[in-house]
């Protein structure tokens, strides 16, 4: 429970920076812009190389923060992660932060490099917190609520913004920190481990060797991060959605997302408690099969509207009114097909990994979901704005493959019960 309520109030804090670094560093160049100053990079571009700087740690840093999560006191990194972040989000109310980029950029690139201590540490807590058999339901509540920071985490940073006021709003995120890293203090530690007298790159080669090595981790990984990318690349479409095919605001993308977060959270329950007897690997492959089937049919939606019912003389109807249950729907299916892939995926990758190994693959776990997400949000959204079709195009680009090969394998692995796993 501490664990998880520590969760809460670090993730959410961790998405929340970001919107204050965007703040402090537009409302800045806002002023210097009054003043009649030259600013070399506008809102946009301070905006990417922000992304830059919470990015780089999280690809490069993540397999070398594997190592020391198993080297040391699981409890102490997880502690340390939050305090240290903490500590540098209090620095934003120094005015210089805002008046200097590079500081802000600088600041942001260390609070990241916190945030790569926590994900293997926590993940690696988990199996040792709980019973195997409860695995399911620990792996279904964590992973709804990391759902749950990343699509509205965001959101999070405006209002507290707006009622703090921007000075000390960062007082009152760094106070999330703390009071996460204070709730951690009462979490049961791991077995300490002898001094290691190898360097750390030995370590480290050990773990990738011991993931390359093991086909049911590495497709285990495989598998989290494809669906990592995806739920990201969602979330980029989800603007796109709402603008082009429900006419709506872009901004009330949220609603496809809520609708997702609520499938997600109702798929998770149900996993957690109905389904901890179907193999992990068909249960995964059915996810992703659903994943694929309700992606395209999301897809086919602005086809219907532009296409379709022109075709059938059928005019003035949209998704809106009683038809926007309609896509909310399909992106609930959508967001329940997410939670039959993670949670058993997960705990099967928990369960198999030994306890000593846990930081090295996990870590390396989040490296390969950093990295992959990148490249296919970037395209989403080329393909979103540029492709005839749009956003229906690029759910169709994304949603047909994962449905023939999550269908291919589900097959598969059906007709071989003994199949790998």
């Amino acid at each position: 429970m501490c664990l998880w309520i520590a969760q809460i109030f670090s993730q959410l804090a961790d998405r929340a920076v970001f919107v204050l670094f965007v703040a402090i560093l537009t409302a800045q160049q806002a002023a210097s812009t009054q003043k009649g100053f030259f600013i070399p990079n506008g809102a946009a571009q301070m905006t990417s190389w922000l992304y830059v700087a919470f990015t780089i740690p999280a690809i490069l840093l993540s397999p070398l923060a594997g190592v020391y999560v198993d080297r040391f006191s699981n409890r102490n990194v997880l502690v340390f992660s939050n305090l240290v972040r903490g500590i540098f989000v209090s620095l934003l109310t120094f005015s210089i932060v805002g008046e200097h980029p590079m500081l802000a950029y600088t600041l942001a690139f260390f609070i990241s490099i916190g945030a790569q201590f926590f994900g293997p540490a926590e993940t690696a807590s988990i199996p040792r917190l709980v019973a195997h058999e409860d695995l399911y339901s620990a792996n279904s509540l964590f992973f709804t609520t990391m759902m749950i920071a990343l699509g509205f985490g965001f959101a999070v940073g405006e209002p507290i913004i707006a009622h703090i006021g921007e000075h000390d709003a960062p007082i009152f995120i760094a106070g999330c920190f703390f009071l996460a890293a204070f709730l951690l203090c009462w979490v049961r530690d791991n077995k300490p481990r002898p001094k290691s007298e190898e360097p750390w790159w030995e370590e480290l080669r050990f773990g990738l060797a011991y993931i390359s090595n093991s086909p049911l981790v590495f497709r285990a990984i495989l598998k989290i991060t494809v669906l990592f990318s995806t739920i990201i690349t969602l979330n980029i479409i989800a603007v796109g959605l709402s603008q082009q095919v429900l006419h709506i605001k872009p901004y009330q993308f949220g609603y496809i997302v809520a609708a997702a977060g609520a499938g997600m959270g109702i798929g998770n329950f149900c996993v957690a408690h109905y389904a901890q007897h179907v193999k992990p690997t068909t249960l995964a492959y059915a996810g992703f099969t659903g994943l694929g089937l309700f992606m395209s049919m999301l897809g086919t939606l602005g086809f219907i509207q532009d296409q379709l019912w022109p075709a059938l003389n059928i005019h003035g109807l949209s998704w809106q009114g009683a038809m926007m249950t309609v896509p909310l729907t399909l992106a609930a299916l959508t967001g329940a097909s997410c939670a039959m892939v993670a949670v058993p995926t997960q705990a099967a990758l928990q369960a198999a990994v030994p306890e000593e190994l846990r930081g090295k693959v996990f870590g390396a776990q989040n490296t390969a979901m950093s990295a992959a997400s990148t490249i296919p949000v970037v395209l989403a959204g080329i393909s979103a704005d540029n492709l005839p079709g749009g956003v229906s195009t690029t759910l169709m680009i994304i949603g047909i493959p994962i449905l023939i090969i999550g269908f291919y394998h589900l097959r598969r692995t059906m007709r071989n019960a003994g199949g790998a796993t």
